[in-house]
């Protein structure tokens, strides 16, 4: 399991935000290496974050 928490997104992972407990699981639309950033919606609350891409524990890759 430690693995996974390690692993990096692309573009149509699903992800599970271990951040913050409003948002649950999110689809990467989009990822900006330049910056280190990814697009990620989250139908949940429906919204568009830009989060972080480079995986330091704060989310779980769940599906490709």
């Amino acid at each position: 399991m430690f693995s996974n928490l390690q692993n990096s997104a692309v573009n149509g992972s699903w992800i599970k935000d271990q951040y913050r407990g409003d948002r649950s699981l999110g689809f990467v639309m989009s990822i900006d290496k330049a910056t280190n950033m990814m697009l990620v919606r989250f139908p949940k609350v429906r919204k568009d974050s830009w989060l972080v891409w480079k995986n330091h524990g704060h989310y779980v890759v769940i599906g490709d």
